[in-house]
């Protein structure tokens, strides 16, 4: 499964317990976002993930306790994609990772 979400789209989930994102400017990049992971009833660490942005660049691992994936930062807004489990590591497999 993947999902993809512009900034506007991930707020307003925000007060849905599925994603939340936070943005801050930084002195070299003017984006920084980060999503946390939030599900009922159950554990998503260790869970795999890969997050591909529009330019390229690729982070993947697995989740940690806090649900924290780690921050994308970008000198303009962009779009990145967040795929999960099995999906998650073909990608990685595929980048050689």
């Amino acid at each position: 499964m993947s999902m993809t979400f512009t900034g506007e789209q991930a707020a307003a989930l925000s007060g849905k317990g599925f994603v939340r994102t936070s943005s801050a400017a930084t002195s070299t990049l003017d984006y920084d976002e980060q999503v946390c992971v939030v599900v009922a009833r159950a554990s998503v660490a260790g869970y795999p993930y890969y997050i591909e942005t529009d330019s390229g660049d690729a982070y993947s691992g697995r989740v940690e306790s806090s649900g924290l994936l780690p921050r994308i930062a970008t000198s303009e807004a962009e779009r990145y994609t967040v795929y999960w489990g099995d999906e998650a590591l073909a990608k990685q497999a595929d980048r050689g990772g």
